[in-house]
């Protein structure tokens, strides 16, 4: 009995550490709006996860802005619910394998009483997995 249970917990454990890091830990890439307004991120380990915070209280909201090829449209995930409360998360699901696509962080003002994008980062150039 003895010899069997380190043995055995020996595997647990080994199993419990291959899982952990594609369960736990991500490896963002990060867009960072000018001003320190904030940033928007895209998770390249759990694929199709961004994450955008605002962090100034300006009456600006974050917006993470993601452009896929051959569409005309510019997919989104904002943070309009207040500065420095923490990240919003989006998951998009209809993003194929192995694209290449681009995403950047902005200020934007959702009430239309102040000027539209501001401060926004360069194009980030990634590829989903």
């Amino acid at each position: 009995m003895r010899r069997v249970l380190p043995v055995a917990l020996g595997t647990v454990a080994a199993v419990a550490l291959v899982q952990t890091p594609a369960n736990a830990i991500g490896s963002f890439q990060y867009a960072y709006a000018s001003n320190g307004r904030g940033y928007g991120a895209f998770n390249s380990v759990d694929n199709n996860l961004f994450k955008v915070a605002d962090k100034k209280a300006d009456g600006y909201s974050m917006v993470l802005r993601i452009k896929f090829p051959g569409r005309d449209e510019i997919t989104s995930c904002d943070d309009r619910n207040g500065a420095n409360n923490g990240e919003e998360f989006c998951r998009i699901s209809n993003i194929p394998r192995r694209t290449a696509f681009q995403f950047k962080a902005c200020a934007k003002d959702f009430s239309g009483e102040l000027p539209g994008w501001i401060d926004c980062s360069g194009w980030i150039n990634d590829v989903n997995s």
